[in-house]
């Protein structure tokens, strides 16, 4: 089981690293001001991506699984997740 908890952690620190470098790209991006206008709705979804790398690295890392995947800061993990008890499906 601590190999599993060890290939978790790799797996978290990669996708972190690749999220963090995503934020960057974007935000590169971002600086030109004729690119940001251009490609307003690519660059949300660039922030959009990241934010999802690092919460999953942060899902993954978690000691206990269950709990991270409903506290998740990013509501369709959550959601996909809450207990069937909760009275309605989740969402895709």
């Amino acid at each position: 089981m601590l190999h599993d908890r060890t290939a978790l952690r790799v797996i978290a620190d990669l996708l972190r690293s690749t999220g963090h470098l995503t934020e960057q790209v974007g935000s590169s991006l971002c600086q030109d001001e004729e690119t940001a206008i251009r490609n307003l709705t690519l660059l949300q979804d660039i922030d959009l991506l990241a934010q999802r790398q690092v919460a999953i690295a942060e899902i993954l890392e978690s000691e206990d699984l269950s709990q991270s995947l409903a506290n998740c800061r990013l509501e369709w993990i959550a959601s996909a997740y809450r207990p069937v008890s909760s009275g309605h499906a989740p969402e895709a």
